[in-house]
């Protein structure tokens, strides 16, 4: 519910000062409903000390990164077809599996971060630099013009 105030606080904004503002939504949800490599989601807790923690809406301590690592680390799940038992290395995770919803954003953020110029791309709410704001599979990115 803030993000559709936010938004809402930023067409009267632009309304108001008549400055035209750009608002590009994004449904990611077919993306989620895809595999998430594991080293994915490692390297976005790497990605995090490079970047300014005010990129990052969801910001992990370093004990919760080393926890995560530690429960990924030669993770296996066992299979008995026709009472065989057979070892498989677990790689990836789906939606509803065991990487929280919060991880896979927070994973896509890392990507939009590293892939998209921010600086040239934000605008000023409230004193505050504002270039996107992240739903639950959602992502909307917001550009002062269309370029």
């Amino acid at each position: 519910m803030e993000h559709i105030h936010t938004i809402t606080k930023l067409v009267e904004v632009s309304r108001e000062y008549k400055r035209p503002h750009c608002l590009t939504f994004i449904d990611l949800r077919k993306a989620f409903d895809s595999l998430i490599e594991v080293e994915t989601i490692m390297e976005t807790f790497d990605c995090q000390a490079q970047y300014t923690v005010r990129y990052y809406y969801y910001y992990y301590t370093t004990q919760y990164i080393n926890i995560f690592r530690e429960l990924y680390k030669n993770f296996t799940t066992k299979i008995s077809p026709f009472s065989n038992d057979i070892n498989v290395d677990v790689k990836r995770g789906w939606q509803g599996g065991t990487i929280s919803p919060k991880l896979r954003t927070a994973t896509l953020q890392n990507v939009i971060i590293r892939t998209l110029e921010w600086d040239n791309m934000a605008v000023k709410i409230d004193g505050r630099q504002l270039h996107h704001l992240l739903f639950a599979d959602d992502i909307v990115l917001i550009t002062p013009n269309i370029a």
